[in-house]
């Protein structure tokens, strides 16, 4: 039977088996790698570098999905209020 109890175990199963590859992924890629980004120059360890890179490419498609969700909610208000 699925309940919501189970989803969120397996939910917190299948995300501590990803924490567990991806701290696995950084220990293995720990050569310092020099980064320059607008005129800011500094070091990182390759893995937290590719890490970091995809949390910020995560919260990128976060932020524009939440803006479109809230555009798309704005214009079912102001449909439904001209139906009346």
């Amino acid at each position: 039977m699925f309940t919501r109890a189970g989803a969120l175990w397996t939910a917190l199963t299948v995300g501590f088996l990803i924490l567990i590859v991806l701290l696995i992924f950084i220990t293995q890629n720990t050569a310092s790698g020099q980064f320059q980004f607008l005129g800011w120059h500094w070091s990182l360890p390759l893995g937290v570098a590719i890490l970091l890179a995809a949390v910020c490419g995560g919260l990128i498609t976060v932020l524009a999905g939440t803006a479109r969700i809230y555009q798309l909610r704005r214009a079912a208000k102001k449909h439904a209020s001209g139906r009346r």
